[in-house]
């Protein structure tokens, strides 16, 4: 609008009137000016006063946030002091601080004046999803202090007090509330999980942008929170069964060395009954499994798996039980072969049925020795980093300076596990959680497999991918299985690589496995040339092609677990490097219109350095998971990624 131009147009109308008409105009002129400034003088008025009292608003919602951020920090301070009592208090009144500033920021947005500001409406909301999250966090914490509060007034609120000075109906009490706490902890893991999800709705525009870094810190956190408690909840029930709450529990004890690996995890060179019940220890006598084996190896006549048989007995023992990859179906055959064996060398001897077979490798103990500190066996000193080296030696070779005979030359393993267990057992309370976190972390990992009899208690197990089964997986699936046979204890010195490549074809997906071998010893009294026979899982239906370096008649092949499987027997000399390349078809429902999914498992007990595969398909790749910095998109159809298979490894792409 041009103004010079209509005050000039103004002018010249008001300069043609006549005088007595251009005095009234101009008397009704001034009117409406007076008028309507006075209108915008109210206007102006009632404006200040609206922003005075959003001001106001604004100033209590700052400090109540302030208030509450405040207690959140001293309360979590509090929490790593042991001061749950003090924490409480504060988690409480952070809690109390941000349901203020909360509803002060619902009175702001519902004020008409600041609803129809598009840009502040989204800032406000942004702060009320923050909020939200605080005030979920602060009585996460609140309910957590609380638990532990409840927990310490079992231990007559003695914090220092360790599980084997516990009587009987404290220990008792302790799994009762460890039995009971899953829908506590439940609730807690609930406030995480509305903490995480209104975070995520703070996209970070706007004046909330300054706090980007802290925000993407605080769900870093709250989402490791999470993880912890979705691991420690299936605790809650299966450590009253695995420590007899309510009754005498009975578990088969395979110990398995990964030095000389299996398909399971290693061989089964020490067996141990373990009978617990409400936290004690009845008993826990480990034997050589060669005192089965041997006594019994006249007396019977099992015939092996082929593999065996071609490259180690004509018979089947107890120490090669653990054929399978699958845990359930190993953990069974182990039972079984333990029943035979004690049957035929004393019929009169009562067994009992076991509530679960359970398997470990020396992972799990270098990590709780991690926790507990060195033991003292035979004036030897165990520690994380001597352990499985320093027994490897006692029981091979060491024994004989010792004066033990080779026949109990594995005896020192029961009271190295004894001394273990007591720590574990003399641990205060706050290193529980350590304890905890370190089985966890090797159940996911399979140096801890857990087969139980109780079908429900399996059930959760299986849930949490703690059966250490061959998985039952829609699509694509991997799993590469060694099993030493008869090389010593030479895994110890042996790396490994995979390389996955799949290539979609107008006739089909097709998938190239090449398997990297690199000897790093040398010949001595524990290494030798790696001999295993390996095996292949692949999904069932899958057609073979070709093995490097192998003809047909070299290869076997074979259906287990609702898996296809390819085997052929290895040599790799002392420092050689030898690289297999499997060729196969894979079977047509692999290919999805709307998507391909890969499932890569672990064997238990095997280090693999290094994993990558190369997916390359017909279709443009639309998303894939999981996004992070190891995947790559080369192009439109193809995907690379590389890294380790210490756990089982799931990838989904859609098209």
């Amino acid at each position: 609008m041009d103004f010079k131009q209509l005050h000039e147009q103004a002018d010249s109308i008001i300069g043609r009137m006549p005088p007595i008409r251009k005095r009234r105009s101009l008397r009704l002129a001034g009117r409406i000016l007076k008028y309507l400034g006075l209108t915008i003088i109210i206007l102006f008025l009632l404006l200040i006063i609206l922003l005075s009292a959003q001001f106001l608003n604004f100033t209590r919602i700052y400090n109540q946030v302030a208030s509450g951020k405040a207690n959140l920090e001293q309360a979590i301070i509090a929490v790593r002091r042991d001061d749950l009592s003090q924490a409480s208090s504060l988690a409480k009144q952070s809690q109390n601080n941000f349901d203020s500033a909360i509803d002060d920021l619902n009175r702001i947005k519902t004020s008409l004046f600041l609803s129809n500001w598009p840009l502040l409406a989204d800032q406000l909301n942004q702060a009320q999803s923050l909020l939200v999250s605080a005030q979920f966090l602060s009585r996460a914490v609140y309910e957590g202090t609380d638990f532990g509060l409840s927990l310490e007034s079992l231990l007559g609120n003695n914090k220092k007090l360790n599980f084997t000075k516990f009587t009987p109906e404290e220990k008792r009490k302790v799994l009762g509330k460890i039995y009971e706490s899953a829908p506590e902890l439940n609730g807690i893991k609930a406030d995480l999980d509305l903490a995480y999800l209104n975070l995520e709705q703070v996209s970070g525009s706007g004046f909330l942008y300054l706090f980007n870094d802290k925000l993407n810190q605080v769900k870093e956190q709250i989402g490791q929170a999470k993880l912890i408690l979705e691991n420690v909840v299936p605790l809650t029930q299966l450590i009253p069964a695995l420590a007899g709450y309510g009754r005498e529990a009975k578990f088969l004890v395979m110990l398995e060395n990964s030095y000389e690996l299996r398909p399971t995890g290693g061989f089964l060179g020490t067996y141990g009954v373990l009978k617990i019940k409400d936290g004690d220890i009845a008993s826990f006598e480990t034997e050589d499994i060669y005192h089965l084996d041997m006594p019994a190896q006249d007396k019977m006549n099992v015939e092996p798996p082929p593999p065996i048989k071609k490259y180690l007995n004509n018979k089947w023992y107890l120490r090669d039980a653990n054929w399978s990859p699958d845990w359930p179906t190993s953990a069974k055959k182990i039972d079984w072969f333990y029943r035979l064996e004690k049957n035929l060398i004393n019929p009169k001897d009562d067994i009992s049925n076991f509530d679960g077979v359970i398997a470990l490798t020396p992972k799990l103990v270098t990590d709780l020795l991690r926790i507990t500190g060195p033991v003292m066996v035979e004036g030897q000193s165990y520690d994380e980093n001597n352990f499985h080296d320093l027994l490897e030696y006692r029981v091979e070779k060491g024994y004989e300076q010792l004066g033990v005979s080779s026949w109990h030359r594995k005896a020192v393993i029961g009271p190295i596990v004894n001394e273990i267990k007591i720590k574990i057992f003399d641990l205060p309370p706050d290193k529980w959680s350590n304890v905890a976190y370190a089985s966890v972390d090797n159940l996911a990992k399979k140096n801890l497999l857990l087969y139980l009899s109780d079908n429900q208690l399996e059930e959760i197990v299986a849930a949490n991918g703690w059966a250490g089964e061959i998985k039952n997986y829609y699509g694509d699936y991997l799993m590469v299985v060694d099993a030493n046979m008869g090389a010593l204890k030479t895994d110890a010195v042996m790396a490994r690589g995979m390389d996955y490549k799949v290539l979609e074809k107008t006739d089909g997906m097709f998938s190239q496995l090449t398997i990297n071998y690199a000897h790093n010893g040398q010949t001595d009294w524990k290494t030798s040339i790696y001999k295993s026979y390996t095996r292949i899982y692949v999904p069932l239906g899958s057609k073979l092609i070709n093995i490097s370096e192998y003809s047909r008649d070299q290869i076997d092949t074979g259906n287990e677990s609702g898996k296809t499987w390819f085997g052929f027997y290895l040599a790799v000399k002392p420092g050689e490097i030898k690289n297999i390349t499997i060729n196969y078809r894979l079977p047509s429902e692999i290919n999805q219109a709307a998507g391909y999914g890969l499932y890569i498992q672990k064997q238990p007990g095997k280090e693999l350095n290094r994993l990558s595969f190369d997916l390359n398909f017909k279709n443009d790749i639309k998303s894939y998971s999981p996004a992070n910095l190891f995947m790559q998109k080369i192009g439109p159809t193809e995907l690379k990624w590389e890294g380790d298979l210490s756990i089982d490894r799931n990838f989904n792409v859609n098209f």
